[in-house]
C-alpha cells in the first residue's frame, strides 16, 4: 500500500512539472519541389544559422505536395516547380497571398559517363529515357512536351523506352544507377549528381512560384520567404543553376 502511494505521489509530481512546460511552437516547414532541394538545403541551413531557428524542408513532386496541402498537411510555405500547382492550391483557398515567381531553371539532357549527350541519342532504339511523372512533376511535364515537340515521344513510347519516375530526384537516381541511359531533368539536379555529362535543351527555362500557406503565416516564415527572394540567397541559386526572378 505504501509503495503504491509513493508511486501515485511521484506520478502527480511529474504531471505537475510537465504541465508547466509550455508546448513548443510548430516547426516551420517548407514544402518544395524536388528540383529545389540542392539550393534550398543550403539556403535553409544559412537562414537557420543566422536566425537561430530550425526551418525544415520537405521535397517531392509539386502536384503531390499540393494535394498534401489540400489534405491538411502542416506546411507553412509552398514552393512549386511551376505556376500551375501554385494556382491549384490558391484556387482551393489555401494560400495566404498570390503566388509569386522567384526563380527559373533550365531543362537538361543528362547521360552517365564522360561523353556529352546529344538530343539525337533520344532517337536511338536502345536508349532508355527517364523523366519525372508528367502528371505531378512540372519538369516531367516539361520533358514530355519537349520530346513531343521534337518528334521523339511517339517512337520512345512505342519502343517501351520511356521510364517514368515519381519526381526529378528519383529520375536522376534511376539514370545514375543504370535504370535508364538518359535523363531529362532540371539543371539543379544534374549539378547535384556530380557525375555524367549534360547539355541544356532548347526550351525556355521553367519558372518556379511560391507562396505562404493560409493560416500558417508567422513572422519567421514570412522573413524566410523574403530571404529566398533576396540577393542574400542568390549565391546558393547560382551554385545550382537557378536564375533569380523578380515579380
Amino acid at each position: 500500500m505504501e509503495i503504491r502511494l509513493r508511486l501515485t505521489v511521484i506520478l502527480l509530481v511529474l504531471f505537475s512539472v510537465f504541465s508547466l512546460v509550455p508546448a513548443s511552437a510548430h516547426a516551420e516547414t517548407a514544402a518544395a519541389a524536388a528540383s529545389l532541394q540542392p539550393f534550398l538545403e543550403k539556403a535553409i541551413t544559412a537562414f537557420n544559422h543566422d536566425h537561430g531557428v530550425d526551418i525544415k524542408g520537405v521535397y517531392g513532386a509539386s502536384g503531390n505536395l499540393a494535394r498534401q496541402i489540400e489534405a491538411g498537411a502542416p506546411f507553412d510555405i509552398f514552393l512549386s516547380a511551376d505556376e500551375k500547382w501554385a494556382r491549384y492550391v490558391e484556387g482551393k483557398g489555401l494560400l495566404d497571398d498570390e503566388p509569386l515567381p522567384f526563380a527559373a531553371m533550365p531543362l537538361v539532357l543528362w547521360q552517365g559517363g564522360n561523353e556529352e549527350p546529344s538530343p539525337a541519342l533520344l532517337q536511338s532504339g536502345n536508349m532508355k529515357v527517364a523523366i519525372a511523372n508528367p502528371e505531378t512533376a512540372p519538369f516531367g511535364r516539361m520533358a514530355k512536351e519537349y520530346l513531343q515537340a521534337e518528334g521523339f515521344l511517339t517512337k520512345i513510347e512505342q519502343d517501351g523506352r520511356l521510364i517514368l519516375c515519381g519526381d526529378v530526384l528519383k529520375t536522376a537516381l534511376a539514370a545514375s544507377s543504370g535504370g535508364a541511359d538518359l535523363a531529362i531533368i532540371p539543371l539543379s539536379i544534374a549539378l547535384r549528381l556530380g557525375e555524367g555529362k549534360w547539355i541544356k535543351l532548347d526550351t525556355p527555362p521553367q519558372t518556379l512560384f511560391g507562396a505562404l500557406v493560409k493560416g500558417r503565416k508567422t513572422a519567421l516564415i514570412e522573413e524566410f520567404w523574403k530571404y529566398l527572394r533576396s540577393s542574400d540567397a542568390e549565391s546558393f541559386m547560382d551554385e545550382f543553376g537557378f536564375l533569380p526572378v523578380r515579380p
